[in-house]
């Protein structure tokens, strides 16, 4: 099977095919790490409506699209999302589509989608219903076409509620692949630790904006204060796994930056997982509880 490996840019390439065009086919179950920032590092997100909107957007957005949300948190000036997408050979249904739909626009969009689509069959207009259900299946299980509706709606709601002329986003997103198991449980820790990194709060039960599927993540770090250490730095390296899962996604990897193949030469007794395109190997801080950190 084949994921797509989601670039902001670079030449990065996997057995010379540049890796913005490797399809996404067969079956199974990818993670990814995402982030999107403000245009020119605006803190556009400061007001409580904007975090509230946002996070309930990402939601319906990730159900709308097939994406499994696994922890989100909202900041200032950017998001951080980690998620799962499953791909299956098995189309989506029509009668799941206009279920997606109400989720996403509400029930009278549904309700129009069903009327329309009801009159085009009626109509015998076939090929025109088939190519409807096309393009909406072309939008499902896939983190691009997800952080498009996301944003869009958005921008969309932004700029009606403030007022607000120009870009909000800085560009397209950043994305990560990340290995399953305990690679993505360190990955959930550092999504839902990012506003006690910042400094925002010293214990996350104080921030309201963050959300995991698992209750028990969230509790674990309720009455912990790092004393502005990082936790767990994943960065923005574009897979970030053990060695043999990176070694297996940069095989044949150009990188604009420096040879990624070092990074795996830097490992610690500390080492908590290896990154790709040329950055730094990620580590867990030596005061950091090992009670804490394990994942079993």
């Amino acid at each position: 099977m084949k994921f797509r490996l989601h670039y902001s840019a670079g030449y990065e390439t996997i057995l010379g095919v540049p890796l913005g065009l490797i399809p996404s086919s067969g079956e199974g179950t990818a993670y990814y790490h995402l982030i999107s920032r403000c245009s020119n590092k605006q803190f556009l997100f400061r007001k409580a409506a904007s975090k509230d909107r946002l996070m309930d957007l990402a939601k319906r957005a990730a159900e709308f699209s097939g994406v499994k949300l696994l922890a989100l948190t909202v900041m200032d000036n950017h998001f951080h999302i980690l998620c799962s997408v499953t791909q299956s050979n098995e189309p989506v249904s029509q009668e799941e589509i206009i279920r997606r739909v109400g989720v996403l626009k509400g029930d009278a969009a549904a309700q129009e989608l069903r009327e329309r689509w009801d009159n085009l069959t009626a109509a015998g207009f076939t090929a025109m219903l088939a190519a409807e259900l096309y393009r909406y299946r072309a939008r499902m299980n896939d983190i691009s076409a997800f952080m498009k509706t996301m944003k869009e709606l958005f921008a969309i709601w932004y700029n009606r509620k403030y007022d607000y002329c120009g870009s909000i986003w800085c560009g397209v997103f950043k994305s990560t692949m990340i290995e399953s198991g305990q690679y993505l449980e360190y990955c959930r820790r550092y999504v839902i630790m990012n506003p006690v990194r910042a400094g925002m709060v010293t214990q996350i039960k104080a921030y309201r904006w963050i959300w995991s599927d698992n209750t028990n993540e969230i509790p674990l770090f309720a009455g912990y204060d790092p004393g502005g250490e990082r936790v767990v730095q994943i960065g923005e390296g574009r897979v970030f796994g053990s060695e043999g899962f990176v070694r297996m996604w940069i095989g044949g990897m150009v990188s604009r930056h420096k040879d990624a193949h070092e990074v795996i030469e830097m490992g610690s007794k500390e080492t908590i997982g290896y990154s790709s395109h040329g950055w730094r190997v990620a580590n867990a801080q030596r005061n950091f509880g090992e009670s804490q950190i394990s994942v079993k």
